[in-house]
């Protein structure tokens, strides 16, 4: 029995996602389309599961804009949208890409895609290695690369990355999913011609609780307990805190917890080679019934 949070949380984040599809265009910022997610989202009666990450181009996955960002989608550009939603805990993943430069309609065209053969795949087949084998076939027949080195994952209470992972290749010996498993398959899809596989960059944005000890400083105590209050272990990103501290005092804040092994950073992830990635996401559930997309 899939509990009715999950189902809700879908609801939420299937209905974002259309609003998300029409928002993205030519002259929107990347900070006003995050503003709009956490809007739309809390309208009805949701929270941001983690930041939400606009990946524009050969930025794939990490990414959120901080206060001052100015950047705007171009017209030659890939934009990535990554969101989720949690109600009491209980998350949903997506992730939409949309893009007005013509050289990039077969990309978007054969991840999405692979995204329905994943899902196909999933409703009779549980090895998440086979999953990953008919998505890396799906893209291997347009002519595309899978990033090999990102997965999609199971999804638990307070928890985005659960455990298990959904390669987007064929890899031997991965596990099982099972009845009561929620999960998130997220095909990434890039050219032929490209590296395949993501490298970290030194941005860094997104942020989760690792850890909760006193430090000693009363500042950095009162930050993570507030941070805890809000978030429990779901990632947070500091452009949420701006009225706790200046921005420059708290990235020395952030800074100071990470180096205490108290607060995790998540680099920004870019594709080795510099290649567009396009990428589109479902949430969905084993139950009684068989596969059940959430989102």
């Amino acid at each position: 029995m899939i509990p009715g949070e999950y189902k809700e949380s879908g609801r939420i984040t299937s209905q974002v996602k259309s609003v998300v599809r029409s928002a993205v265009k030519p002259g929107v910022g990347y900070l006003d389309i995050c503003e709009l997610v956490k809007k739309e989202v809390e309208s009805r009666g949701g929270r941001l599961a983690f930041p939400t990450g606009i990946g524009v181009n050969q930025v794939t996955a990490h990414y959120a804009p901080q206060e001052g960002d100015e950047s705007v989608v171009r017209e030659e550009d890939l934009v990535k949208v990554d969101f989720g939603v949690h109600i009491d805990g209980y998350v949903t993943d997506t992730s939409v890409s949309v893009t007005f430069n013509p050289e990039y309609n077969l990309l978007l065209e054969a991840t999405e895609r692979a995204l329905e053969v994943a899902v196909a795949t999933a409703r009779r087949e549980p090895r998440t290695g086979e999953i990953g084998r008919e998505i890396h076939r799906e893209a291997a027949r347009f002519g595309f690369k899978t990033i090999e080195n990102l997965t999609g994952h199971t999804v638990d209470r307070y928890t985005v990355h659960a455990g298990k992972s959904i390669p987007n290749l064929y890899m031997p010996g991965m596990q099982s999913l099972k009845k009561g498993d929620v999960f998130a398959i997220e095909p990434f899809l890039t050219l032929g011609s490209a590296a395949g596989y993501v490298v970290d960059s030194p941005s860094r944005t997104i942020f989760s609780i690792v850890a909760r000890k006193k430090t000693g400083a009363a500042e950095l105590d009162a930050f993570v307990d507030r941070v805890w209050s809000e978030r429990k272990t779901l990632p947070f990103t500091p452009q949420w805190y701006t009225k706790v501290a200046p921005k420059e005092k708290l990235e020395g804040i952030v800074d100071r917890l990470v180096s205490k092994r108290i607060l995790r950073a998540y680099p920004t992830l870019v594709e080795a080679s510099g290649s567009p990635v396009a990428q589109f996401e479902h949430t969905m559930a084993l139950d009684d019934r068989g596969l059940v997309v959430l989102t």
